[in-house]
């Protein structure tokens, strides 16, 4: 069937960004230590190890080869990837009207979106994700909302929407009656021999129940990225791209979009103005100041074709100053009947001046990690929650996994560690989980 096929995609953990999924792997005894007895002892010593690590390589290759096959074998060759998204687009454009019903608690996922309800403070809003059983990753379309209230889920089907995807970003918007923007993310093919990158905008009008695909160019396709809307205006940031067959590229370009023009603004900063690195799965979070860059993660060539993974631990602001010739050029650009004044600033948009502001805090932060949760709780502080720390070696990827939460304030400039008491389960999730 088309859902078997369309979740029918497995991740190689070796080659890819899994800030979002991990595969823990069994850690294997090491060889006898080596005596040396002589320069010829030594060396034929060493020869038998290497043979030995050799076989013992070639073991676990083979073991994995039949692991992959009683999974339903390796296709990889025989799969199409556009024409799998067409055959579902052609499916999905032969629904034509709306569903609504209550349902029970979403599968379990990951790398999905969850973002607040823009104009009803007690629902939240679940799109997309991927559940990966060890040997194949599920990839959803689906939509759910959550009213925390009723304590109720809903999900919704919507045609003529966005195809499946993970490790897109979506968020808000309380104009038009409600609207939520996602861009990018990634499909994959069984057993993750090929990815498709989207590099497209999507736009979800919460009232009239419709999606629409808003007109390009937009920024290279991505998926790993981070946005968020700040004084009224989309920001995107970071992300990778991996095809399976090239090296991986990372991004630590800015682009803005224009939710009035309708269009995306790339911010040229100069290479003498220090920012941070190229990154994926890192906390981005709007505050009144500008936008809070922390932590990711990205991949670094190390030895030949091996790539090794990066945590990054730095904190940046994102800085949207107001500026008299910005505004000026906004002015222009919204209505070109009035003059320009003169050249225009690489760093202008949307009628600001964008900058990198590089910031050290103080106090108990986070320990080295990516993946972590990042939101807002006021125009000076952020919540960061959770993350994973990866130890990665030629043949191995093990993470460790947090479920802390810590405050940044701004104010103080300083990390402070924040322990919540236990919230006793609603009787719902009681319900649910005895019937599982």
């Amino acid at each position: 069937s088309l859902e078997k096929r369309l979740v029918n995609s497995q991740r190689n953990s070796q080659h890819r960004d899994r800030t979002r999924t991990h595969i823990q792997v069994p850690s294997f005894r090491a060889a006898e230590p080596i005596v040396k007895m002589g320069k010829k002892r030594g060396n034929a010593q060493d020869r038998r190890q290497k043979r030995t690590q050799k076989k013992e390589k070639e073991k676990r290759k083979t073991q994995k080869a039949k692991d992959k096959a009683a999974a339903g074998g390796n296709h990889d060759e025989d799969v199409d990837l556009d024409a799998l998204l067409s055959e579902f687009a052609a499916l999905d454009a032969a629904v034509d009207k709306v569903e609504e019903k209550a349902c029970k608690t979403p599968s379990p996922r990951a790398a999905a979106s969850f973002v607040a309800h823009p104009t009803n403070k007690d629902e939240v809003i679940l799109y997309g994700g991927e559940y990966n059983n060890g040997y194949k990753t599920f990839i959803y379309p689906d939509l759910f909302i959550y009213n925390s209230k009723k304590d109720q889920w809903r999900q919704l089907s919507i045609p003529k929407g966005p195809p499946p995807r993970s490790g897109h970003q979506a968020v808000t918007l309380a104009r038009n009656g409600g609207e939520m923007y996602v861009f990018g993310g990634e499909f994959a093919a069984p057993n993750g021999s090929q990815f498709k990158h989207y590099s497209d905008l999507w736009v979800l009008n919460l009232t009239e129940r419709t999606w629409r695909a808003l007109d390009g160019p937009h920024p290279p396709a991505r998926s790993g990225h981070r946005m968020v809307v700040l004084r009224k205006h989309i920001v995107l940031f970071g992300g990778f791209q991996d095809d399976g067959k090239r090296a991986p590229k990372y991004f630590n370009t800015v682009h803005v979009y224009d939710t009035e023009l309708y269009k995306w603004t790339k911010i040229d900063f100069p290479a003498i103005m220090p920012g941070p690195a190229p990154r994926s799965a890192c906390q981005l979070a709007a505050l009144q100041d500008g936008a809070l860059v922390f932590g990711g993660y990205s991949r670094e060539r190390v030895k030949g074709e091996r790539f090794c993974g990066k945590v990054h631990d730095d904190l940046w602001m994102l800085i949207a100053d107001e500026d008299g010739d910005a505004a000026a050029w906004y002015a222009h650009e919204r209505d070109d009947q009035l003059p320009a004044p003169g050249k225009k600033n690489n760093l202008f948009a949307v009628g600001f001046k964008w900058g990198w502001q590089r910031v050290r805090p103080g106090g108990d932060g986070p320990s080295l990690r990516a993946g972590a949760a990042a939101a807002t709780r006021s125009p000076t502080q952020m919540v960061s929650f959770g993350g994973v720390q990866d130890e990665e070696t030629e043949d191995a990827l093990q993470g460790q996994f947090y479920d802390n939460l810590y405050l940044l304030n701004t104010t103080s400039n300083s990390w402070i560690p924040l322990a919540l008491k236990p919230k006793k389960a609603s009787k719902r999730a009681e319900a649910e989980e005895a019937s599982t």
